[in-house]
């Protein structure tokens, strides 16, 4: 059974162009630093915590503002936020302490993982936005 997993990655592997590659790697770190540094607020399936903090699985606020992602993560959030018709008032903290290119991971896995259909962001867009941060 093993030998037929590891021919099945190998053929997946070979199959798969280099940029396929690298966003997998992306997406797989992602969920990594999803679990240690979001998880513990919006659930590890996306679901928030009651009416305290919003969800991110079939959230419309994520769909309608996926190129606000990146800062959103870095700079955090006060203030009310509208997800599926329930206001949220509870401050989102500031990322500190991870890199850009984290983050960018990050919304590369939130992004693929927790709207009702995955959003495609290209790479130049999320440090374009990270770059531009206000």
């Amino acid at each position: 059974m093993r030998i037929i997993f590891q021919y099945l990655m190998l053929v997946f592997l070979f199959s798969c162009s280099d940029s396929e590659l690298v966003s997998m790697k992306q997406i797989s770190n992602g969920a990594q630093l999803y679990k240690s540094h979001c998880a513990n607020c919006h659930q590890d399936n996306g679901s928030g915590l009651a009416k305290l903090i919003p969800p991110l699985q079939h959230a419309d606020y994520l769909s309608k503002n996926a190129k606000q992602l990146p800062c959103l993560i870095k700079n955090g959030y006060k203030g009310i936020m509208n997800v599926n018709g329930i206001a949220y008032n509870m401050e989102m903290p500031a990322a500190r302490g991870i890199t850009d290119k984290e983050i960018a991971d990050i919304c590369l896995y939130v992004l693929q993982k927790f709207p009702e259909k995955p959003i495609q962001l290209a790479d130049s867009v999320i440090d374009n936005q990270l770059q531009n941060c206000e």
